[in-house]
C-alpha cells in the first residue's frame, strides 16, 4: 500500500501537482491498482509453455503495403494552426 507521503513524493518526481482535496481519491485508485498488481504475482504461470509458436502458423498478416487514407486537406482541417499547407507548432528549442 502507497503511504499519503509516498504518495507526494511520487507526484513530485513525476511533476504533477494534484490539488490536495483529491489526494485521497488519487491514492486510493493507486492503490487498488498495486492490488490488482499483488493478485496478478499470486498466479501461477509455471506450467505454461511461452515457446509454443505452434498457433502462429494461422494467424493471418496482411500485405505490409504504403497507402494514404487522407489528403492534406483533410488532415489540415483539424487544425486552426496551419501556413503553406503545413502544421504550425510552437517554438521548442530557442
Amino acid at each position: 500500500m502507497l503511504s499519503e507521503k509516498d504518495f507526494e513524493k511520487v507526484c513530485k518526481l513525476a511533476k504533477i501537482r494534484i490539488k490536495t482535496d483529491a489526494h485521497d481519491v488519487f491514492l486510493g485508485k493507486l492503490n487498488q491498482v498495486f492490488d490488482w498488481i499483488e493478485q496478478l504475482a499470486k498466479i501461477d504461470v509455471s506450467k505454461v509453455n511461452i515457446n509454443n509458436l505452434e498457433d502462429m502458423s494461422t494467424t493471418p498478416e496482411r500485405k505490409d503495403e504504403p497507402r494514404m487514407t487522407n489528403t492534406r486537406d483533410e488532415l489540415l482541417s483539424n487544425t486552426k494552426f496551419k501556413k503553406f499547407d503545413m502544421f504550425c507548432v510552437p517554438k521548442v528549442v530557442e
